[in-house]
């Protein structure tokens, strides 16, 4: 026994090195996003026994089931946890994530996490589609799922609250905000904000969000996040003095402002007492006030909105007040009456019930790519029939004699079906690459920043993999120096055939990811079968003084003022939007000034959007208002994007019969309420697709041939209005 305990001592122990491990992972902002667009996922890692210095990768299917790759890069020190924060963009509601990392060509660890209906260490929750996904920071969720019982949303279709305890949390990254549609800044608890300064990157990031199309409730009450040299001071519409006690009357501004018909509670004791922030010169429409303190201010920042409301609305009045999601809904522009479409035939299945479907739907049809039409398919079924069966046999037996040379004729008769097949393929699909792209321009004339969103379909006559790559361009084909542009896939909501959330499993011909740069500004080696589709979107920005010059103001209710189009091709289809009323312009020529006053053609842009008109009702003295049914069966992509772009004005759902959930950054409604115009126009019929200011699309690294390329360009430039008093 002594002599097997000593040559026990003798053998050397043996310790197994620890190598590093991914712990878990947190997809969305506490735990929601929305499925189709860039979402931040924080990963935690624990380091092994040496640092590294590593590469990290999460893979994912894309809106086809298309495996796709992210990478970051990251540095894990020995023995502690890191979190890694990044994008990615799923492509299931119901999905799976496979995380990867790496130093240089070794596979340190490998987990694959998957959709549940609780988030752990094993799973994130499934992701949004049709649901507002409303971000607050603060100990508050404000209730923000009682607005969708509301506005009379089904459960699945009502909006989701994600809730911040601390600022620090919020997305690095503009594109975190994609799927986001309001972010609710809480400012009674200050050390949420103790990490911030206005120079951090989730302040930077948080702006850009917003001037690129963002909506910001900033909340008073405590003014210290507020005050100068606070985090948010930047956001105020205008100088932030104090805070001051708000009287009586001042809740019955805010009772009057969200049509309340229940008081909010009036308590008197200290721990109740409500707090005001008093601004001084508010910049924007003051929308409710108390005498000469502000209390909700909406202003135009960018292409977005920031709306300030001087009180807390989580104070303990407010949250014991029936009414205050009627207030919350008012904020954030949400309806309070029922969204279900008038029109019965709205129920139609089209294989979408979103605009975003809709546009994308219209961008797959290619003038010179036709279907084999269905009579052609069923002739050469019906002939292959016979060919096989009688004619084979009866070709055997009574010519030749010999029923054994079925041996040769059955595969001679399936390689000319399959010869005749491809021959007709070719004559129908073509043997050319083919692209059609529909470009919004949004342009803030204040600021001069430039948000383009590109939606283009690519068809491809064979088997190939795809470099895509886009850069902001100046009239001209003159590059942007200061502009970015990020190209992704874009996906159908819904659980149509090819969407997002499918009733089945759909297999993959792809096994091996493509590649999304690091900076996402390109896609590497997207793989697309022969004679087939696929959608992409780009997001770009970038500073320019290239835009319409106007001097616009309002007088007697009325739009008046000047435009010159100082481009060197026409804008046509030229209109423009203000307050309630659109005023048409048709078509401006390189150089040309129109004049806007009383002589202008006016209408109701709900009238213009609708085709609404008044009818008299025979055997009586009344009338009626009827309006055009909206198609939602259009492949006119002008027609689409135009309701995309005043969804709202238009009657939302109510009208259209889709939602606008996916793609809702598009529409500029909000911004009709802040004071400002909007310039509509559409670039000429044919257009350069170098020529026109904006995002310049790259294939493998050089632009599409305009030959193969179908483009239509449309322009949105916002203007301040000077007011004016009339006399």
């Amino acid at each position: 026994m002594r002599t097997f305990a000593l040559l026990l001592a003798l053998i050397p122990s043996v310790t197994l090195a620890a190598t590093p491990e991914i712990v878990a992972v947190r997809v969305g902002l506490a735990d929601r996003y929305k499925t189709g667009l860039w979402t931040q996922v924080e990963v935690t890692l624990r380091g092994g026994d040496q640092p590294v210095d590593g590469q990290l990768s999460l893979v994912t299917p894309d809106g086809d089931a298309v495996p796709s790759r992210v990478e970051a890069s990251c540095r894990l020190p020995a023995h502690q946890e890191t979190v890694v924060r990044t994008l990615y963009r799923p492509g299931r509601v119901r999905g799976s994530l496979t995380v990867e990392l790496g130093e240089g060509d070794r596979r340190l660890a490998r987990r694959v996490f998957s959709t549940a209906d609780r988030a752990d260490a094993e799973h994130f929750l499934p992701g949004l589609e049709y649901r507002a996904l409303i971000v607050t920071v603060g100990e508050a969720d404000l209730d923000i799922e009682r607005l969708g019982r509301l506005g009379g949303f089904s459960a699945e279709h009502r909006p989701v609250a994600a809730r911040l305890k601390d600022a620090k949390t919020l997305p690095v990254d503009w594109a975190g905000y994609e799927g986001v549609d309001a972010v609710i800044l809480q400012t009674s608890r200050p050390d949420a904000y103790r990490s911030l300064d206005p120079d951090s990157p989730q302040v930077r990031a948080l702006d850009l969000w917003i001037r690129m199309g963002g909506r910001l409730i900033l909340c008073g009450g405590d003014g210290s996040a507020l005050a100068s040299d606070g985090p948010l001071a930047h956001w105020l519409p205008g100088r932030f003095e104090k805070t001051v006690s708000l009287r009586p009357t001042g809740l019955g501004a805010l009772e009057s402002f969200c049509d309340s018909r229940s008081g909010v509670p009036r308590g008197e004791s200290d721990h109740v007492a409500m707090r005001a922030v008093r601004l001084v010169d508010p910049q924007g429409l003051v929308e409710a006030a108390e005498g000469d303190l502000p209390l909700v201010v909406r202003a135009a920042r960018g292409l977005g909105q920031v709306i300030f409301v001087a009180v807390d609305l989580d104070h303990p009045r407010l949250r014991a007040w029936v009414d205050r999601p009627k207030l919350i809904a008012r904020l954030l522009d949400a309806p309070t009456e029922g969204e279900e479409s008038d029109d019965a035939a709205a129920v139609m299945h089209f294989g979408y019930d979103d605009l975003s479907g809709q546009l994308r739907s219209a961008l797959d049809h290619f003038p010179d790519v036709r279907p084999i039409p269905f009579w052609v398919l069923a002739g050469l079924i019906v002939a292959y029939l016979l060919a096989i069966g009688p004619g084979d046999y009866f070709f055997l037996r009574r010519l030749v004699g010999r029923m054994t040379w079925t041996w040769l004729t059955f595969p001679t008769i399936m390689l000319a079906a399959c010869l005749l097949a491809y021959g007709l393929a070719q004559q129908f699909k073509g043997d050319r690459l083919a692209v059609n792209k529909v470009d919004l321009i949004d342009v803030d004339t204040v600021s001069g920043r430039l948000r383009d969103t590109v939606w283009f379909n690519v068809f491809s006559p064979r088997m190939e993999a795809f470099d895509v790559g886009a850069s902001p361009c100046l009239p001209g084909g003159r590059p942007q120096s200061d502009g970015h542009a990020w190209p992704a896939w874009f996906g159908l909501p819904g659980s149509a055939i090819g969407g997002m959330d499918p009733r089945t499993g759909e297999p993959s011909l792809w096994t091996e990811p493509y590649r999304f740069a690091s900076d996402r500004r390109a896609m590497f080696g997207v793989p697309m079968a022969q004679w087939s589709t696929k959608s992409f979107t780009v997001r770009g920005t970038a500073s320019t003084k290239d835009f319409p010059q106007a001097e616009l103001s309002e007088d007697a209710q009325l739009l008046v003022g000047y435009l010159t189009n100082t481009f060197d091709f026409s804008l046509e289809d030229c209109l423009v939007a203000y307050d309630r009323s659109v005023y048409e312009l048709g078509t401006i020529g390189p150089g040309e000034s129109v004049r806007l006053g009383a002589t202008t053609k006016r209408s109701e842009l709900k009238t213009l959007l609708t085709g609404r008109k008044v009818v008299f009702v025979e055997g009586g003295d009344k009338f009626r208002q009827e309006t055009t049914p909206y198609d939602p069966a259009s492949q006119n992509v002008s027609y689409i994007l135009r309701t995309m772009m005043f969804y709202d004005a238009a009657g939302g759902r109510r009208y259209t019969g889709l939602w606008n959930a996916y793609q809702s950054f598009v529409d500029l409604s909000g911004l009709l309420k802040t004071g400002r115009a909007i310039f509509v126009a559409q670039a000429p019929k044919g257009s350069d697709v170098r020529r026109v200011q904006g995002v310049e699309l790259r294939l493998n690294d050089r632009p599409p041939e305009a030959s193969h390329a179908r483009q239509t360009t449309i322009y949105r430039f916002v203007y301040p209005v000077q007011k004016e008093k009339n006399g």
